[in-house]
């Protein structure tokens, strides 16, 4: 056998790709599945492909898909796609999925140690060191969410680094500096390095983030042996400052690791022509731009589940998705630059009533189906808009779409959502006017030429609309008894779209 064929995405709830024996390209093949070094599927591949049709290979009925998540367990998992029957794993076809540990330990907690497993294994036999003043924490996070390691040791971090030095070298070592500038802190690392940690051994190092401590890290982590430094933003939740983490290895490779390139994040708010900017993106990038949509209105991404996908594949430059409502700085060790488009409230909501009247008999989420009327195919705009805003429950387009979207769980204990959306989009790299598409556009390509960033000419293509399904509109004023219910529904998503129009003219 000649055996052909690529792995495209290796995820939680989705491995997919395709397999051939090239001297058999007619006959179908299997492909076995490997969660923590245990087979738990075989595969049949015979999904129909266009892309391998159209590349001559046989009839193209050669695709695969597998859903792991029921073989999945809380923290690192390891996975492999192997050609059934062998030992040969396709391209592509290996790597590592972390799913976030429960065992009592908070949402922060949680957060940490899954940004930590995606890039360390946690073993039975390595000896942990925790630095600073919690260190206790640790040990017992990590007992509590049931990682294992054979030692754990805690210490302060002295004043004098010369008398840092353990009993026994450390494979692990995290330090929480929240309040030591990155050089000082640095310091007590570097000793810490050099006396009492294994070569090569893994260091994980907190601090509050400023507009200079991604530099300052990564500077000092190369002076520490760790050519590549993988950062990560984390904020605890209650917490309005912003912590970064930097991990790395050290004592490894001596040369440094080229820096990843940022990822272009677009955050897709449905019905501001978002499909158009999304076919763009996917036409210039292909394969490197990430469409991460799920068939559920409610759906959103956690950090772990954005930072897995970005990890498979280090070519990735950007993804699209209605489902990311949270928006850190650094992950997976690359920085993220977020880029949306608002549009008049009044504007998007009519288009997400046509968008629903046009394509109601071909939905099949269960979710939106939920939330918009049984009937809306065959109801008036202004019967559908009545359904929609007097809803005793929280459904989409009811109250505040936009800046429930972007507040709702960037911040959510914000007593003002409206000023809680303002600060998430204060950090965007980009925040365009779906009215004003032409200069929008124009400008962020200026911005992007500016940063250094790979990012598509040529002009927007039109995709999605329906305009055709636009009726009588004249109900929208404020003695209408459903307009005037619309007009106060959108009353902050207007203060968030003229305040995103300044920063626009600026």
């Amino acid at each position: 056998m000649s055996w052909i064929g690529c792995v495209d995405r290796l995820a939680d709830r989705c491995i997919s790709g395709w397999a051939a024996d090239d001297t058999r390209r007619d006959t179908p093949v299997q492909v076995e599945v490997i969660v923590n070094s245990l087979t738990v599927a075989a595969v049949s591949c015979e999904i129909p492909r266009a892309d391998l049709v159209a590349a001559g290979i046989g009839d193209g009925r050669k695709g695969f898909r597998f859903d792991p998540s029921g073989h999945l367990k809380p923290g690192r998992n390891s996975l492999e796609v192997r050609y059934a029957g062998t030992d040969l794993v396709v391209p592509k076809g290996r790597g590592h999925w972390v799913r976030r540990r429960g065992g009592g330990i908070s949402e922060w907690e949680a957060a940490f140690l899954a940004a930590l497993e995606a890039h360390y294994e946690f073993r039975p036999e390595h000896h942990v060191c925790g630095i600073g003043k919690r260190a206790g924490e640790l040990e017992r996070v990590l007992l509590e969410a049931g990682v294992p390691f054979r030692k754990f040791t805690g210490m302060e971090a002295p004043s004098d680094p010369a008398g840092i030095r353990l009993d026994e070298k450390a494979d692990l070592v995290v330090s929480w500096a929240w309040t030591t500038p990155v050089p000082e802190a640095v310091r007590v690392l570097q000793r810490f390095a050099q006396c009492s940690m294994q070569k090569p051994g893994f260091l994980a190092a907190g601090f509050i983030e400023t507009p200079e401590s991604s530099k300052q890290i990564r500077e000092a982590f190369h002076e520490l042996g760790a050519p590549r430094v993988n950062l990560e933003s984390i904020t605890p939740a209650q917490d309005t400052m912003h912590r970064i983490f930097a991990f790395g290895e050290v004592g490894g490779a001596e040369a440094p690791v080229e820096e990843a390139v940022p990822v272009l994040a677009h955050i897709h708010v449905p019905k501001c022509a978002g499909t158009s900017f999304r076919a763009l993106l996917e036409r210039y990038f292909g394969p490197r731009h990430l469409g991460l949509y799920v068939n559920d209105t409610y759906f959103v991404y956690g950090d772990e589940a954005l930072r897995g996908y970005l990890l498979q594949d280090l070519e990735v430059r950007g993804f699209s998705s209605h489902h990311v409502r949270a928006f850190p700085h650094w992950l997976a060790g690359r920085e993220i630059l977020y880029i949306a488009f608002l549009r008049d409230p009044i504007q998007q909501f009519v288009s997400y009533m046509t968008h629903i009247k046009k394509h109601y008999s071909t939905i099949t989420s269960a979710s939106l189906l939920a939330a918009v009327p049984p009937d809306a195919s065959k109801l008036t705009l202004r019967d559908f808009a009545r359904w929609l805003l007097t809803q005793d429950r929280d459904i989409p387009f009811r109250e505040n779409h936009n800046v429930n979207f972007f507040a709702r769980h960037s911040d959510p204990a914000a007593s003002d959502r409206l000023e809680a959306a303002k600060a998430a989009l204060a950090e965007f790299f980009f925040v365009g006017i779906t009215e004003r598409m032409e200069e929008s556009m124009a400008k962020l390509k200026a911005l992007a030429r500016a940063a250094g960033l790979d990012f598509p000419p040529g002009p927007l293509p039109v995709e999605n609309t329906s305009a055709e399904y636009r009726d009588d509109l004249s109900w929208i004023n404020p003695e209408d008894e459903v307009g005037s219910l619309l007009l106060h529904s959108v009353e902050k998503d207007r203060q968030l779209y003229d305040w995103a129009a300044g920063r626009l003219d600026e």
